[in-house]
């Protein structure tokens, strides 16, 4: 009984970060405003947080098509694309295909522009998620230290809200290596900010068992 209530935590600990990362929307008719591509990005990110995946890709491109000389804007761009990519990777089913090219476009991205903080959590999401090895946590635990030295600024537009979420993030990778003492260290930071986070709760009770 131990073992399946600990199965269905960990699945729901699953659960709970597919919320946190992904949301769901139908794309409206094809848009083709004249912007320039600070405005096209601008764009992208409004289509994305309303779950118009398809229409917030085809800003980012326009933007990329359009971006000659600003390695930082065009990071921005490409960034966005690594989002929508991990978006309709969770849209149909865990993707791995989407999963790839969401990797492609975030390392593009921190390619261009290493203070670009959104792109290493991106690309720690989307290792924690992909998990095909113990190097997917190592990475996402990484990309997370590195966005926390990185460009604040890029931090907390969307899918996350603060600090406490990237921590557990890291407790949430932590636990699946095994490394218990780590992952409740992390979990101790999470409640000092937020005790009552449904992440955290998950992982202490798996902790426990």
């Amino acid at each position: 009984m131990r073992v399946e209530r600990r199965i269905k935590l960990q699945v729901y600990l699953i659960l709970i970060l597919y919320c946190f990362i992904f949301a769901c929307g139908d794309d409206p008719e094809e848009k083709k405003p004249s912007l320039n591509p600070e405005e096209e990005i601008m764009l992208g990110w409004e289509e994305y947080n309303s779950g118009r995946y398809g229409s917030a890709m085809q800003a980012y491109e326009r933007a990329i098509k359009a971006i000659s000389d600003n390695n930082s804007l065009l990071a921005e761009a490409y960034n966005g694309l690594g989002w929508v990519y991990l978006g309709f990777s969770g849209s149909n089913g865990l993707n791995y295909n989407y999963i790839a090219k969401s990797l492609d476009k975030f390392q593009e991205a921190i390619s261009l522009d290493s203070n670009n903080a959104d792109a290493y959590v991106g690309k720690a999401c989307l290792l924690f998620i992909r998990r095909s090895s113990k190097d997917d946590f190592n990475e996402s635990i990484n990309c997370i230290d590195k966005a926390l030295e990185a460009d604040k600024a890029y931090l907390y537009r969307h899918n996350y809200d603060s600090i406490s979420d990237l921590y557990a993030l890291k407790a949430q990778c932590y636990y699946y290596m095994g490394e218990s003492e780590k992952a409740r260290a992390e979990a101790e930071k999470v409640l000092a900010i937020e005790e009552n986070n449904i992440t955290i709760l998950t992982i202490k009770r798996l902790l426990a068992d």
